[in-house]
């Protein structure tokens, strides 16, 4: 495809036709920076917040939908929906990202990335994401940058909705909110099937399968203020996701090996309950959090059952937090909290033991490992001008303890243009898939470390607002798997350096939400460049409301990028095009329409070294959507 015709077609056109729905970033509470509420402009990183305006604008199936056009954030995907997906933001590894649930880990962060198609659409109110280091607030894993996604709050009535689409999909859910006993009830109930396309073609092997998805979810919250400064907030979030996949791959005769189709399935239960109690004083406020998480993978041969999955995960995690931000004077405000972490390898758990061909369990009994974390944060603002600073000291069971700091300040230069600055530290611990997994986990890894840079101008100029800026990651003790030892090693250090352009503006009715990204990354051990680290990243997002029409566009470009670490395999640049349309019928009812990858682009996220086949991203779909309120 020519690229360079289509894209320059498209965008001198896009402003013509679409705007866009953006929360005002001046005007948004946030509370992924410091862990409590604060406006968005007064964290020094940068944040970006998807509201479920642009939620429902966008009409996304899935959490990749959505983080995909968030700025310098790419998402590798074995396929299309329910397949297997992780994040990265700004080059750095999927494992370098900390996602939250409403403000509290995700279980799944315990064996490896999280698979971010796993979390249900309809429980998302809102996403905050906050780009670059924020461990000295929130420990391990937040390297490259911070993911909240909250399920609280929303509008109060009843909402049914139900749609279909291409690969067979279909999809309904009902969303409730409404006072009660003086506080507001919240419930969501969805479902989706797709019959799918092969996500995994390898020729002449498994030519005319399918590989579909069945997802189930539900959540019931309730938030109510017992005094004017007192307020609890309790909730229960289950899903229950079914995906089947391919395992299949060409033979070599030269070693006397067959082709091997092998469809398969993965079934993931996830139960969680959270529990909160919030204190607004006229100085002091403060906030008490505890979570149970308990979550189940099974992974099998679609011939068999889940019951009877020799693969099976089991995991379990005890979440407690107290944060606390005092206010001193109207310039300087302190923030301390202390969290406490209980994490489980359950022993039930087991793995396929290829020299029996049985399932084996996975240790001797279940693998637990507490985590106990204290931050203090000093924050001054004045004359238009802040200084941040914060430590963080965390101590676990299994390495030890781990200090981390960061600085940081943000300058008026002009009136309408500051300098942002900041230094800090960030470190990765090892999952218990890299410490144990039988015959090939490593117990003697240690946690991955990083300094981090960054050095920004932003501003608002003639209704612009914008930001330039250049950061750098400078990792060490990267854990790679190593061929000969065949087990994962501390053997890496790698360098990121970036550039990252923001634009938002108006053009008449017409709002403008633009990216770009620039990264050079080299792994310092044997020079190579990182792997799925593209050089180049752009995003456009648009969306307008005209009388009783919506409209929203979303442009993504990402550049070619080595799919291997030996940058052997090198993907392909692609440039999706996603278009959706809503129109109040009436006050109550609302009709939707969404095009994905509107021209077909033949597209992959992720290399497949060893089949001999890929995982092709989805062609061109078309899905439709009725919404009522009741």
């Amino acid at each position: 495809m020519n690229y360079s015709v289509v894209s320059a077609a498209l965008f001198a056109a896009a402003p013509f036709l679409f705007s866009a729905h953006a929360t005002e970033v001046d005007e948004t509470l946030v509370v992924t920076g410091d862990r409590l509420a604060q406006p968005s402009d007064s964290v020094l990183a940068p944040v970006t917040v998807i509201d479920r305006a642009t939620i429902d604008a966008i009409q996304a199936k899935s959490l990749t939908d959505l983080l995909r056009i968030l700025p310098n954030v790419d998402v590798n995907q074995y396929g299309g929906r329910g397949q297997s997906a992780t994040v990265t933001v700004r080059g750095a590894t999927s494992s370098q990202s900390l996602v939250l649930i409403d403000g509290m880990r995700t279980t799944t962060g315990a064996i490896g990335p999280l698979n971010i198609n796993n979390f249900p659409v309809a429980q998302i109110e809102r996403i905050e994401f906050i780009r670059g280091a924020r461990a000295s607030v929130y420990g391990s894993d937040a390297v490259g940058g911070v993911i909240n996604i909250i399920t609280r709050s929303g509008t109060d009535g009843t909402t049914l909705s139900a749609g279909a689409g291409s690969f067979e999909q279909l999809e309904a859910s009902v969303r409730h909110q409404s006072q009660l006993a003086g506080g507001t009830l919240k419930a969501v109930l969805a479902y989706e099937d797709q019959e799918g396309y092969n996500v995994h073609p390898v020729p002449g092997v498994n030519d005319g399968d399918k590989h579909g998805f069945t997802g189930k979810s539900a959540l019931l919250s309730y938030d109510r203020a017992l005094t004017e400064r007192l307020s609890l907030y309790g909730a229960a979030r289950w899903y229950q996701n079914e995906s089947q996949y391919d395992n299949s791959s060409l033979g070599n005769p030269d070693w006397g090996m067959p082709d091997v189709r092998e469809r398969k399935e993965n079934r993931f239960d996830n139960i969680d309950y959270q529990f909160e109690a919030r204190y607004q004083g006229e100085r002091w406020l403060s906030q008490l959090q505890a979570q149970y998480s308990d979550s189940e993978s099974y992974d099998f041969v679609d011939t068999l059952s889940y019951q009877n999955s020799p693969d099976y995960s089991h995991l379990r995690q005890y979440n407690l937090a107290w944060v606390n931000r005092v206010v001193l004077t109207d310039a300087i405000s302190i923030g301390a909290g202390v969290d406490w972490r209980d994490e489980q390898l359950r022993g039930d758990s087991t793995f396929l033991d290829w020299n029996t061909g049985q399932a084996a369990p996975f240790a001797d009994g279940t693998l637990s490992r507490d985590n106990t974390g204290a931050y203090a944060l000093l924050r001054v603002e004045e004359g238009g001008s802040q200084f941040e600073a914060s430590v963080r000291t965390d101590d676990n069971e299994q390495y030890g303890r781990h200090n981390t700091w960061q600085v940081g300040g943000r300058v008026a230069a002009t009136q309408s243009v500051a300098l942002v600055a900041s230094v800090g530290t960030a470190f990765r611990a090892p999952s218990f898939y890299d410490l144990y997994f039988p015959g090939s986990g490593n117990p003697e890894l240690k946690p991955e470390t990083a300094e981090l840079y960054e050095l920004a101008l932003e501003g608002a100029v003639s209704r612009i607002d914008w930001r330039l800026g250049w950061y750098r990651q400078d990792a060490k003790d990267l854990i790679q798997f190593d061929i000969a030892s065949y087990r994962p090693v501390n053997i890496g250090e790698a360098v990121i350096d970036g550039i990252e352009a923001e634009a938002a503006f108006d053009t008449g009715p017409v709002r403008h939400e633009l990216s770009y990204g620039w990264r050079d990354s080299e792994d310092r051990t044997t020079g190579n460049e990182l792997v799925a680290s593209a050089r180049h990243n752009a995003k456009w997002n648009l969306n307008t409301d005209w009388e009783a029409l919506n409209l929203s566009a979303n442009l993504l470009y990402r550049g070619s990028r080595w799919g291997d670490s030996a940058n052997t395999v090198k993907l392909d640049p692609y440039f999706l095009v996603n278009l959706a349309a809503s129109y109040q019928l009436t006050e109550a009812l609302v009709v939707r329409l969404r095009v994905e990858n509107l021209l077909d682009e033949d597209y992959l996220t992720i290399a497949d070294t060893f089949s001999g086949g890929s995982y092709p991203g989805q062609e061109r779909s078309v899905y439709g959507q009725v919404q009522y309120r009741l």
